[in-house]
């Protein structure tokens, strides 16, 4: 029993499950294109959180995916940035059935979208976020698990503890 209760803690998603919140995940994206999807989902944060400074932030973001492309393989984005204006980790979800282009080394379009904001001063929170999507992604199941979900909350148990 005590190594199943050790072997649930490490494989819930702390940092994770800090910066989401159910109201940040969008099950069908309205938007078709990379930067629409990235200001669709600041927006999602701006609605829950009240960010200061939106503009900066989405530029943030911008950038960074200038600079390099944040889509993974397997149908990922993570665009992510930090800003001065953000206090704290915050992250979005959006799923898109047909896919968004973000420019994936595997030519495969983005069905899972998922936005990471920090503290430009902290990057502790940052990476660690980082880490943990990409463990949960790895798994073909937790992608299709998130991709059938039919509501919000079923993403955010899915991302939060995917042991379930």
């Amino acid at each position: 029993m005590v190594f199943y209760f050790l072997e649930r803690v490490a494989m819930t998603n702390g940092v994770l499950k800090s910066g989401l919140d159910p109201a940040c995940i969008r099950l069908e994206l309205n938007s078709s294109g990379r930067d629409e999807a990235i200001r669709e989902l600041v927006g999602l944060i701006h609605a829950k959180h009240r960010l200061r400074n939106v503009d900066d932030i989405v530029s943030v973001v911008m950038e960074r995916e200038r600079k390099m492309s944040t889509s993974l393989e397997n149908g990922i984005a993570v665009p992510h940035g930090k800003s001065a204006s953000i206090d704290k980790l915050l992250v979005a979800v959006g799923l898109k059935q047909k896919g968004i282009d973000f420019k994936s080394a595997d030519g495969q379009p983005s069905k899972i979208i998922i936005l990471i904001l920090s503290s430009a001063t902290q990057s502790g929170p940052h990476m660690r976020c980082l880490a943990e999507v990409g463990r949960l992604l790895q798994s073909e199941a937790n992608r299709k698990k998130i991709l059938a979900a039919k509501d919000a909350e079923t993403v955010f148990r899915i991302m939060t503890d995917p042991g379930i």
